[in-house]
This record gives C-alpha cells, sequence and structure tokens, in this order.
C-alpha cells in the first residue's frame, strides 16, 4: 500500500472557489457543491472539519481516494489539497443527481430495474477494490452517488473508513443496519481481521433500495427484526418469509441469502449478482404456480406444514400452515426434493380436489 501515498498535491485555497450550496452535512463535516474560478467547473468540495479529523487521517482518505479513481464506478478525486482555517477539502466531481439515498421513498422504495443497475455497477465497484486488497467498509445509499436520475451511472464514494484485508479493524462506538454481525458484536478492545465480507453484508442490504423500508436498526441479537431474519435464514424450507421480505421473488431471496449469511466465511463475493440479474426480484413477478388459499376447519395441530403428491403429476404442492390461511408452493416432485422435505408428513393423493378433510378455495 505504499504506492497510494506516493501522490503529489497541488496545494489551493478556499478563495478558489465560489461555494454554490450546501448538499449534505453531517457530524464530521459537509459537501458543498462550488464553481472552480479558474476553469469555471462545477465540482463538490468535501469539508472535513478538523475538531474531529485527524490531519494523516485526511491525507489517508485523500490518497485512498485518488488511488481509486481510475475505476469508472468510483467517484474522480482531484489531487488538490486544500487546508482552510476550520476545514480539510477534498475536490471530487458533481455527482448532479444526489445519493441513491436521495431517490428511496420511504415504504416504497426505488423501481426493480434502477436497483439492479445501481447492484450492477456497485458490484463491479466493490470487486475492484477487493482486487486492490482494499475493504470499503461503509457502504450504504448516503455513499452512492447518482450522475443521472435513472440510475445508468452511479458512482461509489467516501473512503474514509477503506482499509486493507487482513488490517485488525476494533469496535465502533455506533451501529448501522449496514454493519455485518461480525462488527456488531465486537465488544471493547477486541479486534477483527478485516475481509470482503464485511462489504458483501452491506452491499445486501439494499433491501431498502428495493423496498424503502430498514431491514433492521443492527444485526445483533436483540434487534427482533434481525433476530426473525436469522431464524428464516436457518429454516428458510420451513418458515415463511418475515415482514417486507414478502416483497421479494424466490430468486431475490436466493441472492440476499447469498449475501446476508450469518456466517462470514460463507457469504458470497458481490459479483454473486451478475447471476442474478435476469431473474425478477420482485413480489409481483412471483411464479403464478404459486397461490393463497383459506382452509376453513382444518386440524392441522400435529403438523406446520405438509407436502400433498398428486398422482401422476410431476410437482409437489408445500402447505404452510398461519392459522386458518395455507400457502400453496408448487415444486418439483423428484426423489431429491422431495427427500429434502423429510420431516414433513407426505399424504398420497389419487383426486385432484386437494381435499384435506375439509373445503379449500383457491383465490
Amino acid at each position: 500500500m505504499e504506492a497510494v501515498h506516493a501522490f503529489e498535491f497541488t496545494h489551493t485555497s478556499e478563495k478558489d472557489y465560489e461555494l454554490l450550496k450546501t448538499l449534505g452535512s453531517g457530524t464530521f463535516g459537509k459537501v458543498v457543491m462550488a464553481t472552480e474560478k479558474k476553469t469555471g467547473n462545477q465540482v463538490a468540495l468535501k469539508l472535513m472539519k478538523k475538531t474531529r479529523t485527524k490531519h494523516d487521517n485526511f491525507l489517508n482518505e485523500l490518497c485512498m481516494s485518488i488511488h481509486l479513481s481510475g475505476n469508472e464506478g468510483i467517484i474522480f478525486t482531484h489531487p488538490i489539497y486544500v487546508d482552510s482555517d476550520d476545514f480539510y477539502v477534498l475536490t471530487q466531481d458533481l455527482a448532479p443527481a444526489g445519493t441513491l439515498h436521495s431517490i428511496i421513498e420511504p415504504g416504497v422504495g426505488i423501481p426493480e430495474a434502477k436497483v439492479k443497475r445501481c447492484a450492477l455497477q456497485l458490484a463491479r465497484a466493490l470487486e475492484y477494490m477487493h482486487d486492490q486488497r482494499l475493504v470499503h467498509r461503509d457502504v450504504k445509499p448516503d455513499n452512492v452517488l447518482l450522475m443521472d436520475q435513472d440510475c445508468f451511472h452511479v458512482k461509489l464514494s467516501d473512503f474514509g473508513l477503506t482499509q486493507g484485508i487482513g488490517t485488525l479493524v476494533t469496535s465502533m462506538s455506533f451501529i448501522i443496519p449496514f454493519m455485518s454481525p461480525e462488527l456488531c458484536q465486537l465488544r471493547r478492545h477486541e479486534a477483527l481481521v478485516l475481509r470482503p465480507s464485511i462489504d458483501t453484508w452491506a452491499f445486501g442490504v439494499l433491501f431498502i433500495a428495493f423496498t424503502g423500508y430498514i431491514p433492521w436498526e443492527g444485526a445483533v441479537e436483540d434487534d427482533h427484526l434481525f433476530k426473525e431474519f436469522i431464524y428464516w435464514q436457518r429454516f428458510e424450507n420451513y418458515t415463511a418469509p418475515p415482514g417486507h421480505w414478502t416483497k421479494f421473488s424466490v430468486n431475490a431471496h436466493e441472492f440476499l441469502h447469498c449475501l446476508l449469511s450469518e456466517d462470514p466465511t460463507t457469504r458470497s463475493s458481490v459479483n454473486i449478482v451478475m447471476n442474478f440479474l435476469y431473474f425478477p426480484w420482485g413480489e409481483d413477478h412471483v411464479s403464478d404456480n404459486s397461490h393463497e388459499i383459506v382452509v376453513d376447519n382444518v386440524d392441522m395441530e400435529h403438523l406446520e406444514t405438509e407436502i400433498i403428491i398428486i398422482e401422476g403429476e410431476d410437482e409437489y404442492i408445500v402447505v404452510e400452515n398461519r392459522g386458518d390461511v395455507e400457502c400453496i408452493i408448487i415444486g418439483d416432485a423428484s426423489e431429491e426434493a422431495i427427500s429434502q422435505s423429510s420431516d414433513v408428513l407426505l399424504i398420497m393423493s389419487d383426486t385432484t380436489n386437494l381435499d384435506l378433510g375439509s373445503e379449500i378455495e383457491i383465490l
């Protein structure tokens, strides 16, 4: 990583810019749209408070940002050093359409096509970083910059936490929804060996972009939404998706399960998204063979799930009990498929009325 620090910077002054408007602000500083007086070009200035930022940390972020700027999926950072009375300043290309966070409608999200375009570009940017032996560590919608409103060109930004693979990282004083379980579980004075799987987890939490909901406050045991997700992940074949996870198709479930594996050693790399781009992710595209049915007065207390095989057919039907509401899922009736459901009752029927002892209405 020595080469990362082998840059020469042009030292300039904030007087060389005309500040136009604030694009965003936070605890550590703000981002401002500005015009370079010399060229007339509009740029984004990232102003970091000196009271909250060490000089070495600023230089590290500046060098890291320039080092990664050659990739089309990463925001370009100019090799310019600005040191004002109150701020250290990075100069970057302007993202005219804002951030991914700015276009997510709460409770609604953004269209699936946009999500897929973002996912593909982010996967490529992160793969590039991982190939460079670097972990971003802060992947979230706020750090995805939009060059256009339709997400045909998005760029990853903010490399203040970026470090090399194998670096020991300690616990942080805060927990956000995009932090992986192993990071959330770190106690004070404990350290974790940095791996790309941390970025993979955050990448998987693109759930928020698709649905407009935050999946959990933190990946910790006492967060009931996270606990529900982990239970479903462990017992997916026997448990219905919790809450807003019903908004995804079966293929999207598989994709997210690969990224959001509780065990970091079994998480797929981010480029697994390539395998799922041509499948629908949204609930509107759930197979027509999936139906919801209402069952009256069925005694199924001894079971939570039944499989019904209709003689002569090459499909079976999984019936999941949720009180007086049942879900039917059509599946492959091969021996291998059925053997994976060995803990449930198999009922052979020579009729097609799916009689479970009561009337069933297909909706």
